[in-house]
């Protein structure tokens, strides 16, 4: 398992540890997170979890060189969601470095964001000749507003530390070697508060965010699919895997 998974004062932190691919996310590490939240949840010496990223890195999202042409990664990451957004405890969030793609979707579904100063936040998906997934443009556009939510998902233009505070998607920026310390210290002040209290305040504001939020998951998933089936979106992939950058441009589409 590619997780550090440890329990502390009633705090469940799980670190994504799998460096080599900088901590990016194959099938079996979708299940095994969505298993290890539902293990937390379930326990009753847990009252918060934390997700952090090792060493100095949150997630490059995707592993697209484990796909394997897999048909069913994408309703695996929608099994992952669901454990997130089925979850009672409040799930904090400690982000170092970058966080891409599903990465940024993972944490858009966590009660709390906390992050380093040279955390990098990038949702690729435009660039990548795909549609944005599990309904993160509504996550995007609840959090930031339609037009700063359009110029990022459009533009494929990653996000600063200091611009995500700015545009709400994390709730505070520490310096890099403080932002763990600083969100255990949180999640420690939650588990010393009224557990039945926090998780009943955690449901009233999940019912209000997340009202429309299951059918807009299930339209962006469909579009996703569709774009996916595409020459571009094939394009885009592939000079992805060959670290270069595809061209789009009409001189470049022969156009």
């Amino acid at each position: 398992m590619n997780f550090v998974i440890e329990t502390s004062s009633g705090v469940r932190s799980i670190a994504i540890s799998n460096p080599a691919k900088r901590n990016s996310l194959s099938l079996e590490m979708l299940d095994d997170l969505a298993q290890a939240l539902k293990d937390a949840d379930g326990d009753p010496t847990v009252r918060v979890i934390l997700l952090q990223g090792l060493p100095g890195l949150f997630s490059a999202g995707t592993d697209y060189e484990a796909l394997d042409g897999a048909s069913d990664y994408y309703e695996r990451e929608e099994r992952l969601l669901d454990a997130i957004d089925g979850l009672n405890k409040p799930l904090l969030a400690a982000v170092s470095g970058p966080a891409v793609g599903m990465a940024v979707i993972i944490l858009l579904a966590c009660d709390m964001v906390f992050c380093g100063e040279h955390a990098l936040f990038s949702l690729p998906f435009s660039a990548m000749g795909l549609v944005p997934p599990h309904g993160v443009a509504e996550r995007l556009a609840a959090c930031c507003g339609q037009r700063f939510a359009a110029e990022k998902l459009l533009l494929s233009e990653p996000i600063s530390a200091e611009e995500a505070l700015r545009l709400r998607l994390v709730n505070a920026v520490f310096p890099d070697e403080a932002v763990v310390r600083e969100t255990a210290a949180r999640a420690l002040r939650l588990c010393r508060l009224p557990p039945h209290a926090v998780r009943a305040a955690k449901a009233l504001v999940c019912s209000a965010c997340r009202s429309d939020l299951s059918q807009a998951r299930r339209n962006a998933l469909e579009a996703h699919r569709v774009q996916c089936r595409t020459d571009e979106a094939s394009l885009a992939r592939a000079a992805f895997l060959e670290g270069r950058k595809p061209d789009f441009s009409i001189e470049g589409q022969g156009s």
